[in-house]
Order: C-alpha cells, then structure tokens, then sequence
C-alpha cells in the first residue's frame, strides 16, 4: 500500500497547456513543494497495473474505459466520503501518478475541458477524470450475501454516458438511494437519451417541493418511475 498524497493548489500553476495536451512532462521533483501526505493509503501498484491493462485492451477515448475501470478505481483508492472530498488528493493522482489515463480516456478538445479532467473535484462529481469514476462507484455499488461489493450497477451506469451525465451532474446524485433508484429505473426502461435528460431534469425539479430524505427508497423508485411514465406519455 502507498500513502496517498495531495497537491496544493498553489502548484496549478505548473499545469500548463502543454502539460495537458501530454507535451510536457511533470516529475514529483517539479511539484514536490506543492505535494503533502495525507493520512490514508492506496494499492497506487496495483491500479497502475489495471489502468496500463485497460489502455492496452480499449481504444483511445473509448467511454466503455470507465465501466472497466471505474470499480477498480473505488476498491484501490479506498478512502472515506470525507477523505475523497478533498480535490487535492484527486489532483495528486491525476496530475503526478496517472496523467496518461487522463489524457487516453479524454480527448483534449479545449484547455478549459482538459483543465477539468484534471483539476476539478470537491463538490462536482462529474468533472475530475478519476474523483468521477470513484464517486459513481461509490453511490452505486452495493454489498452482496458474501460481504462482497457488487458494482454491477456501477458498471451499466458507467456503460452508459448519457446515463451517468444526467444523474451525477445533479446534485440528487449524491443522496446514495436517489442515484440508485433513479439507475435503475431508467435502465430497466432502456430510456432513450432524451428520455434520461427529461426524467432526471423533472426529477430535480420535484425535488424543490419535496424533502428527498424523508422519503424512503420505495418512495423514491415509485416518484421516479411516475415521472418516467410523465416523461414517456408526453413524448409519445
């Protein structure tokens, strides 16, 4: 195990264009002032292994990485919420220890977009290359009869872009039993992408008028699937 280790952000400022287009390079000595350990550990080993399996068996940009590695990410970089709440330790591993994932997984279309990949965290689940791929694991997987973590639902939601967009770009997503329920709805309707778009939008509007916690996960489901069956009549 490896102790997991954060970047300040006062050393964004070496991240420049080139650095993110993969033309320059950046070694632990360049950061190293801007670098602090942080009091959890990781299998960085074993997920350099994984990562280098996955670049060699998907092609470059291919969304179905993230259902190949997302689960990997989760279970070797197994941290608490509140440790994984800090960007710092997810800027840390994009930037020093897998930076070539982050450009494999993620064409670079702008600096704006790239910068995101691997400087966005915190609240936005969505943005960081891997803080994304650890949070959707995290709300999606469950504990099977053994004791075991089952990401079978981690792995259909993150074969499905359009899936994982909608739901964990809102902020319903992260109340655990939300993002489930709202999953595996849809995916159990093999919604369309405007389908997803407009049930999850509805979803979040309702949201404004009722109180999410205080209803139970058969409350949720059934919330959802009426908003589904909404949504499905109106585009009929």
């Amino acid at each position: 195990m490896t102790q997991l280790k954060r970047l300040d952000q006062s050393g964004h400022v070496h991240i420049s264009e080139e650095f993110l287009r993969g033309d320059e390079d950046l070694t632990v000595d360049d950061l190293s002032p801007y670098i602090e350990p942080v009091n959890a550990t990781g299998d960085l080993e074993e997920l350099r292994r994984v990562l280098d399996y996955v670049m060699n068996n998907f092609d470059e940009h291919d969304p179905m990485i993230d259902s190949a590695a997302g689960p990997n990410v989760h279970q070797l970089v197994d941290i608490t919420r509140r440790q994984a709440g800090d960007p710092g330790v997810w800027h840390y591993l994009t930037v020093v220890e897998f930076p070539d994932f982050v450009r494999y997984r993620w064409p670079y279309t702008t600096e704006t977009a790239m910068r995101e990949k691997f400087l966005k965290a915190g609240t936005d689940i969505y943005s960081n290359a891997l803080h994304r791929l650890w949070w959707i694991s995290e709300l999606t997987y469950d504990m099977d009869g053994d004791g075991e973590r089952d990401y079978s639902l981690t792995e259909d939601v993150l074969a499905n872009q359009t899936l994982a967009n909608k739901i964990f770009d809102r902020w319903f997503a992260r109340h655990k039993p939300a993002a489930v329920a709202c999953a595996e709805v849809l995916l159990e309707a093999e919604a369309s992408s405007t389908v997803i778009e407009q049930t999850t939008l509805r979803f979040r509007e309702t949201l404004s008028k009722v109180q999410l916690e205080g209803m139970s996960e058969d409350e949720i489901r059934t919330l959802i699937e009426d908003i589904l069956s909404e949504v499905e009549d109106d585009l009929s």
